[in-house]
């Protein structure tokens, strides 16, 4: 379970100048995907899930300007 989401916004300056603001949110509900468990046998370990194969919760924010 991945959910991504982007929202923008334009602001208009003129008949020449457009600013837009833009946020980028992945992995927006911050849900883990488990990895595989270990499968070595005789290992202590063996049978646990020590990792995630996504990254946590990233939001980056940008500004671009139109000319």
């Amino acid at each position: 379970m991945d959910l991504d989401l982007s929202i923008m916004r334009d602001f208009l300056f003129g008949e020449r100048f457009r600013l837009q603001f833009r946020v980028e949110s992945f992995n927006l509900m911050n849900h883990p995907n488990l990895g595989i468990p270990n499968a070595a046998i005789g290992n202590p370990a063996a049978g646990t899930i020590t990792t995630t194969i996504n990254p946590a919760r990233q939001n980056q924010f940008a500004l671009k300007l139109y000319f």
